[in-house]
């Protein structure tokens, strides 16, 4: 009896893995901590794409990302008040690669540059937006984002969705992981910040500073439309408000 009841116990462990979107061989292999984290992120739509793209593999490469991200955060904290670390600032080469772009001005901020395969800034984004898989018609997936940082760096980078982040968690996420040495990522709507005069399209945008004393933020915008195109010192609401007022969008940090 005990034996038979053992062996329902796992058929329906078996199922409720599968329900939850991820397979009995990947689950084993999972400690309790990283099965924590994919409770966190299974029901996360950028999380499901990835998943769906690259399978159970992508599933502990990224959650091992997410601890190794938060390790470093809760090692070093939020910093002083003003924290920073500065990135490039690269105009995109069409309308559709500020993911790659943003990546690389990241990269140039990491110091990790140099690795991206290219002789000018136009072939490395050309190179980043091949490893994003970034396309005209979808642009770049936050998760390509995030993998590729992750991939040329060190210091790993991890995903947080907006729409649930208060300003106050906000404000700690970025100043932390800038006091890390690492500048974070906005996938943002245009239209919150003051400079797009109500133009709202998605697009992606390097934060590299913050004041936590004034709320002022620097972000580096990488639009090939000179009038958006350049460097922003705005308030932290407006670059809170762009991943957070909307669905879908998100801090990398």
């Amino acid at each position: 009896m005990k034996k038979k009841v053992m062996r329902l116990v796992k058929v329906l462990c078996v199922i409720a893995v599968f329900c939850n979107g991820i397979t009995v061989e990947a689950a084993e292999d999972l400690t309790l901590e990283q099965k924590a984290i994919y409770q966190e992120y299974k029901e996360d739509v950028e999380f499901k794409k990835m998943v769906e793209k690259y399978g159970d593999k992508y599933i502990k490469e990224y959650i091992d990302d997410v601890i190794s991200a938060r390790i470093v955060e809760k090692r070093r904290g939020g910093g002083g008040n003003i924290c920073y670390q500065y990135v490039s600032n690269i105009k995109q080469i069409n309308g559709y690669t500020c993911g790659p772009t943003t990546v690389l001005q990241t990269l140039y901020g990491l110091g990790c540059a140099s690795k991206v395969s290219g002789s000018s800034d136009n072939e490395k984004i050309n190179t980043l937006a091949v490893e994003c898989r970034t396309t005209k018609k979808d642009g770049t997936l936050v998760g390509e984002v995030q993998r590729v940082l992750s991939n040329y760096c060190d210091r790993k980078y991890a995903y947080d969705l907006g729409s649930e982040m208060t300003m106050n968690s906000f404000e700690d996420k970025i100043a932390a992981s800038l006091t890390n040495c690492k500048p974070v990522v906005l996938h943002a709507r245009t239209k919150y910040f003051d400079y797009y005069g109500g133009k709202n399209s998605g697009h992606y945008i390097s934060l590299d500073y913050v004041d936590r004393t004034k709320d002022v933020v620097r972000v580096v915008d990488c639009n090939n439309n000179d009038k958006y195109f350049g460097i922003h010192y705005v308030t932290l609401k407006e670059a809170y408000n762009s991943i957070h007022q909307e669905n879908y969008r998100y801090l990398i940090w």
